[in-house]
């Protein structure tokens, strides 16, 4: 969840629905909806070796929110939107839909880099650091998963008023243990460095956000 960039390489979408197994069969039984949206931009690097590619990373990599210096990074943000039934048990939600935007942010190294080894060298770091990025993407996947099925499972409240404030409370949490699951991932993982994101040589750098 970080600031939008302009430029749009590519575009792919995913859309699930689904039915909450608790009212499968039932005449009331809640749907969801999980729309997701991947984008891809890209920042331009160049050098004649490795050093120089990390070099030129570190310079125009993006600033995570730690106020560090990555070479790539993953964006995601969450919206839910529901409507709510109203029958002799009280109010209850009906459909649940969820959208998921997804935005990595790779370096792209430049035409001016023709050195077949180093393109080579580049190309298999390249691939574990998209590697790193998409498992940010799937933490952010599966929690906007169990939103909808949280929100399916809700049973009846007295006023929608109540209905509102605990899917208030339920979603408050379920972003805040996303947000705590994408930072132990990158801990885990060294930010991508233990998946093989990493260039060897005498600078160092920090892989994936």
């Amino acid at each position: 969840m970080f600031r939008r960039l302009t430029l749009l390489a590519g575009i792919t979408a995913i859309v699930i629905l689904c039915a909450s197994p608790l009212f499968a069969g039932t005449k009331s039984a809640p749907s969801c909806e999980l729309t997701a949206k991947e984008r891809y931009t890209y920042y331009e690097i160049n050098g004649k070796d490795l050093d120089d590619l990390r070099r030129e990373m570190n310079l125009r990599g993006t600033v995570g929110t730690d106020g560090r210096v990555y070479s790539a990074l993953t964006s995601w943000d969450i919206n839910f939107a529901y409507d709510i039934a109203q029958d002799s048990g009280g109010y209850r939600v009906k459909t649940a839909n969820t959208t998921v935007d997804i935005e990595y942010r790779l370096p792209r190294i430049g035409a001016a880099c023709a050195d077949p080894e180093l393109n080579l060298a580049w190309a298999r770091y390249l691939e574990r650091l998209q590697q790193h990025e998409f498992g940010h993407k799937n933490l952010a996947l599966q929690a906007a998963s169990e939103i909808n099925e949280l929100l399916a499972s809700l049973p009846a409240f007295p006023t929608a008023d109540a209905l509102a404030a605990e899917i208030t409370r339920i979603t408050d949490d379920k972003f805040k243990v996303l947000k705590e699951k994408q930072v132990e991932y990158d801990d885990e993982t060294k930010h991508g460095e233990t998946q093989g994101a990493i260039l060897p040589g005498r600078e160092t750098h920090l892989a994936g956000a």
